[in-house]
């Protein structure tokens, strides 16, 4: 093909397919043929971490992916993953030469003090993340994840997408420390210094990946990067439709939502720019009235998620009143750590 008067050469295998099986149709897109150019010419092939399936799916949706690698059952990952070792980590995530831009780093507000200094982008979390304060969001594609990052840090450090656009194609691990304020061993209160780990994740009901391969994705990068969590920002804006529901659903689930972690969970109704009062409080109420629809069998009613609604205008540079008192409560919610028990899955594999 052809752009600019310039020609890309493409060698294409001529032998006859055999048996295959077609997934999805996608349309021809300007993305799309800007995602075959970058990968034309593309060298070392893997099997586990640069396989047709990623060059397929990248090529689709703009993501890495192989859920051959992901799947417990199937051969190749049965057949890797021993081998692997401590490069377990990189499966599924991006080739350099591919990795999505960052953001500009700018500082959102210069007036705002209280944040969580941001300290650098990590492929995967070590060993030693797991004593810092793990951060999980999950919700629909576009629905605000990585805005309430960029907040959190006070900079701009996650690509934002548009609309239905997802601006979070992988798991995005970023890190900052933030000061505690914790008892120490005599009892007294005295704030001490953390590390935090916020992880992006793609965005629920993708129009390019079903809800099954969304979640198998994430539940295998999670377990893979041997994740304890102390909180999940549960990220949702406007309708929240019947397939936002079962997708999130899913995640709470996962997350051992029903089993005394809710506390652990935070819903954040968000982009709520042109809400009255009212209006946004009507919003927080129906999203936790349909993502936490039953009270457990003699649960404690103080064990429910913290609920907030949030309004973070794109292009406002200088805080108003209600900006602070927002951002007052995303910082409640999201940095205020427990003595409770922490989430944890169990882990998918031994890694050396």
């Amino acid at each position: 093909f052809s752009q600019n008067n310039t020609v890309f050469h493409v060698n294409v295998d001529c032998n006859p397919v055999g048996e295959h099986w077609e997934q999805q149709e996608f349309a021809m897109t300007a993305e799309v043929k800007e995602r075959m150019k970058k990968v034309c010419g593309a060298t070392n092939y893997s099997l586990a971490l640069r396989n047709c399936e990623h060059v397929a799916r990248y090529i689709q949706a703009g993501v890495w992916i192989s859920f051959q690698m992901v799947n417990p059952d199937s051969f190749m990952r049965k057949k890797f993953i021993e081998g692997l070792a401590e490069k377990t980590k990189l499966i599924n995530t991006f080739p350099d030469e591919l990795r999505p831009p960052g953001e500009s780093l700018q500082t959102i507000y210069e007036e705002i003090t209280d944040f969580v200094p941001f300290g650098g982008q990590k492929d995967a979390l070590a060993e030693k993340d797991e004593k810092g304060y793990n951060i999980l969001l999950i919700g629909p594609t576009g629905a605000g994840k990585s805005s309430i990052i960029n907040h959190l840090y006070n900079q701009r450090v996650c690509r934002i997408g548009h609309g239905a656009k997802p601006g979070t194609r992988e798991l995005h691990f970023t890190q900052g420390q933030y000061g505690f304020h914790m008892k120490n061993k005599k009892g007294k209160i005295e704030k001490k210094m953390k590390a935090v780990n916020l992880i992006d994740t793609i965005g629920l009901c993708d129009n390019m990946l079903n809800p099954d391969e969304v979640k198998s994705f994430i539940e295998e990068s999670l377990k893979t990067n041997s994740l304890k969590i102390d909180k999940v920002l549960v990220v949702c804006y406007g309708r929240i439709t019947q397939e936002h529901q079962e997708a999130i659903k899913m995640f709470l689930k996962l997350l051992k939502f029903k089993n005394k972690y809710k506390k652990r969970f935070a819903f954040i109704y968000s982009k709520c720019d042109d809400l009255t009062e009212e209006e946004r409080k009507e919003g927080i109420e129906k999203m936790s009235e349909l993502l936490d629809d039953e009270l457990e069998e003699n649960e404690d009613e103080s064990n429910k998620p913290d609920e907030i609604a949030v309004a973070f205008p794109p292009d406002v540079t200088a805080p108003t009143i209600a900006i602070r008192q927002d951002l007052e409560s995303l910082r409640k919610v999201a940095l205020t750590d427990l003595d409770s028990k922490r989430i944890s899955l169990k882990k998918s594999c031994k890694v050396m």
